[in-house]
């Protein structure tokens, strides 16, 4: 049973990070999802060395999930560790593969891993996800997403490629990355329309990653800060015009009294007027705004600010409660103060084999909620 029940959290591992609706993953969420993946393989990395060992090791995933984007997902799959480095106090290297389908016909596939060289100074991530489903649709803009006799429904494809080349400082990881990004929509029934707008594009991602980290633990930190900024462009490759996009997070952790933690998060992701609706940010998700429908306000820019409050009840048991905002809009000269999307809610924290679980109730605007199960911290 013990090994049953590991199998389970493993798949809800790669299943949180890249489930059928889960939100575009930023690098700061796989970091942490990654590094729950290391805690499993490892349970207390650093508090001892692991012994070198070259064998490739691998164990079977699977498991099942409920979102109301998606419905009932099932999933399947596999994760594996090996050993890319003689230190054995470098982590070990690791790739990952799984596939989903939901009881709305939604389906998924993702390949992602990561692997260490030069005694762990250097190391290369890399993901590949493919979705395809049928969501709510309410169209472009904070206007349309805020009125309900807007919703229709969109079926769309989506391919997305990146690779990672990194340099590990104590603190510092800095380098950059080459993407792809395809998308495609099938259909779109009901009120919205996209007129004007491709219903496809496909573009070459590539930028620069910076990141700032003094957190006490990746996982569950009580104090220290993140900082991640990565700026980017896209170059199409089928006629559109390019365009750039900023993309920085800043979290930081005080301990407040014992058991105690504020948690405060703030995020932008800013693109230049030729970016395409297929790439615009969407509010809700289970990271941040959280409540929201995943994706039915939507723009060309977003900003948002939580902050949490994180307390350990008994042993492994802990509560969170949360409030911010967050807002989507076309231009910074098109910013609406009354636009701003507020996001609330509590929910439950349970400690186990070094991971985090969760299961939070977010609400935003006047009957607008979601139930959120995942692995580790929102942020």
């Amino acid at each position: 049973m013990r090994r049953v029940a590991s199998y389970l959290l493993a798949a809800l591992l790669l299943t949180a990070a890249y489930g059928a609706v889960a939100q575009t993953p930023d690098s700061a969420y796989l970091a942490r999802v990654q590094d729950s993946v290391d805690r499993y393989f490892r349970r207390h990395p650093g508090r001892r060395p692991v012994k070198k060992d070259s064998r490739f090791k691998t164990f079977p995933l699977y498991g099942i999930m409920y979102t109301q984007e998606a419905g009932l997902m099932a999933m399947g799959g596999f994760m594996g560790s090996y050993r890319t480095c003689t230190d054995s106090l470098v982590p070990m290297s690791s790739i990952g593969a799984v596939a989903m389908v939901s009881t709305n016909l939604s389906v998924a596939s993702a390949v992602t891993g990561r692997a260490y060289f030069s005694d762990g100074r250097f190391m290369i991530g890399y993901l590949a996800r493919y979705n395809y489903g049928r969501r709510y649709f309410w169209g472009l803009g904070f206007e349309n997403g805020n009125d309900g006799s807007m919703r229709g429904s969109i079926t769309s494809s989506r391919v997305r490629v990146r690779t990672d080349f990194l340099y590990r400082g104590q603190r510092i990881v800095a380098g950059g990355f080459l993407g792809y990004d395809f998308y495609d929509a099938a259909g779109i029934s009901g009120p919205p329309v996209i007129t004007g707008n491709p219903s496809g594009t496909q573009y070459i991602m590539a930028g620069g990653r910076f990141d700032f980290d003094s957190r006490d633990d990746m996982a569950s930190p009580s104090r220290g800060l993140f900082l991640n900024v990565e700026p980017s462009a896209g170059i199409s490759v089928s006629g559109s015009a390019p365009f750039l996009r900023l993309e920085a997070v800043f979290d930081f952790f005080v301990p407040l009294w014992n058991g105690g933690v504020m948690a405060v998060d703030l995020y932008g992701n800013v693109s230049s007027a030729s970016a395409p609706w297929t790439v615009w940010p969407g509010a809700g998700g289970d990271v941040r705004l959280r409540g929201y429908y995943q994706g039915r306000y939507r723009d060309r820019n977003l900003l948002s600010a939580q902050v949490e409050l994180r307390q350990r009840i008994y042993r492994s048991h802990g509560v969170a409660v949360w409030g911010g905002a967050g807002n989507v809009f076309p231009s910074f000269s098109g910013i609406r103060i009354k636009n701003t999307l507020p996001t609330y809610g509590a929910g439950y924290r349970f400690t186990f084999l070094g991971m985090v679980l969760r299961l939070d109730a977010g609400f935003g605007l006047p009957g607008q909620w979601a139930l959120i199960a995942g692995v580790s911290h929102s942020f």
